[in-house]
């Protein structure tokens, strides 16, 4: 079964989201917390049609790009090691549609990222730096990441490519208190992009940029080969 990521435009839409991360597969379960609101239907799903292509580069050279990634060192968590873990899965397609390839790759769980290809050169666009950190795609190829961030808020991320090139990107974060008894919403942030750093806007400033369709998740989409085969 396939299992849907909604962005974060749908959980703003609903006005409040519990972990900011709503998802729902096919037979109706969800995949971490689900809000009581139905935000999507079965019949307006949709799911990313990617074309493959074939690799644009060596397999070596891609496998020394993942393996640059390094260890990721988290507090009170177990680090991630991208040398240790190395690529299992891959798919080769070109997101933006402009000309350059895109290379999705897949590790053992948790371990992805994903990379561009121009000018005989790889660009990392983004990997899995947290655990519980996951990535999708959009229908029109937009990368959603949605996780938790250090101080126990729900984070929401999404980056849209054109020429290669991340040309905007923005999160939504949604922070939880406790009140009689019980863990609430304490107010969502809505953030954009602006030159290297992440700039506080409006929920209407944000709507206007994000994404308005669900992500399936990585390891939901169809395509993947065997990075290690010859």
């Amino acid at each position: 079964m396939r299992k849907i990521l909604s962005t974060i435009l749908l959980a703003a839409f609903a006005g409040m989201m519990i972990g900011c991360s709503f998802s729902k597969s096919k037979n109706g379960k969800g995949k971490g917390t689900e809000t009581e609101q139905i935000l999507v239907t079965e019949e307006s799903m949709e799911y990313p049609e990617l074309t493959k292509l074939p690799l644009p580069c060596a397999k070596e050279d891609l496998y020394t790009a993942w393996k640059q990634i390094g260890v990721i060192e988290l507090q009170r968590k177990k680090s991630l090691d991208y040398k240790q873990h190395t690529p299992v899965l891959f798919i080769s397609t070109d997101l933006d549609e402009d000309g350059n390839p895109e290379v999705l790759l897949r590790g053992e769980p948790p371990y992805a990222a994903i990379y561009s290809f121009v000018k005989d050169s790889l660009r990392l666009i983004t990997f899995v730096d947290r655990a519980e950190l996951g990535l999708a795609i959009t229908p029109d190829r937009t990368i959603i990441r949605n996780g938790m961030g250090s101080n126990g808020s729900s984070v929401s991320e999404f980056i849209r490519l054109e020429d290669s090139k991340i040309v905007a990107s923005g999160a939504i974060r949604e922070t939880f208190v406790i009140k009689d008894g019980a863990m609430t919403s304490g107010g969502m942030k809505y953030m954009l992009k602006n030159d290297s750093a992440l700039v506080e806007v409006s929920k209407d400033e944000y709507l206007q940029v994000a994404p308005q369709q669900e992500g399936t998740y990585l390891d939901e989409l169809d395509g993947w080969e065997d990075f290690r085969k010859p």
